[in-house]
């Protein structure tokens, strides 16, 4: 009899010990496990889409390359992105490539230039990329009082230049901008664009009119009918025109 008691006793001890030792463990198991993060939810977010790329001659040996970006996104924009214009002969040989970044609102189209490019064969086909996107969510976004007015363009007489393009920037904002990008882009009877200019308008003060003028020096490929003045300023320069 005191040896099955004695059995019991060492038996119950040893469930004791065995619970006992099952919760310090798991304890220390609940303490040190890692804590598990939610998945982070990607936004849906489309492309920059480019409506056209064009390659432009801006004289002998010399040309300009532009393109026309639309941001189909309406909550989202881009703080800064790179791109780079290849340009390619009529082999489908890479002549040349131009680098910059810029930026984009939800919702904005806007052209992209790059000017003063020197090359011995003209370029045929131009093929424009995007890398190094910062997407920055702006909801309900309406665009600003950033407009061109009083848009004019005539051929300028001989030892002049070619043409001209002119217009009147105007900032309608309650904000100062320290640069706006003023593109120009003109257009045959086709809807085809045939020239492009761009130019940099520092310090704008709010409320502030100033004019600008572009000059082509070389003749262009069709007959001018159209033009298309764009101003833009970087959001994000300045936050309060992103609204509250």
């Amino acid at each position: 009899m005191n040896d099955n008691h004695r059995l019991y006793k060492k038996t119950f001890i040893a469930l004791v010990y065995a619970v006992l030792w099952v919760s310090l463990f798991a304890g220390i198991y609940f303490l040190v496990r890692p804590t598990l993060v939610p998945p982070v939810v990607q936004p849906n977010i489309v492309p920059i889409e480019i409506t056209w790329t064009q390659p432009f001659i801006s004289g002998p040996g010399l040309y300009s390359v532009g393109a026309r970006i639309r941001n189909l996104n309406t909550e989202f924009g881009a703080s800064h992105f790179d791109y780079t214009f290849n340009l390619y002969d009529t082999n489908g040989n890479l002549l040349t490539n131009k680098k910059d970044s810029s930026f984009i609102w939800p919702g904005e189209s806007k052209y992209l230039i790059e000017g003063g490019i020197n090359l011995s064969a003209a370029p045929v086909r131009v093929n424009l990329s995007f890398e190094n996107l910062q997407w920055k969510e702006v909801k309900n976004f309406q665009g600003i009082a950033l407009t061109v007015r009083n848009i004019n363009m005539q051929k300028l007489p001989v030892g002049q230049g070619y043409y001209e393009a002119t217009g009147t920037v105007f900032n309608g904002t309650a904000y100062d901008l320290a640069k706006v990008y003023v593109s120009a882009v003109i257009f045959d009877q086709a809807s085809a664009p045939i020239a492009v200019n761009p130019t940099i308008i520092e310090n704008l003060k709010s409320q502030e009119s100033r004019s600008v003028r572009l000059v082509w020096f070389s003749s262009f490929s069709g007959i001018p009918s159209s033009i298309d003045f764009n101003a833009s300023t970087n959001l994000w320069d300045r936050p309060e025109l992103l609204g509250p």
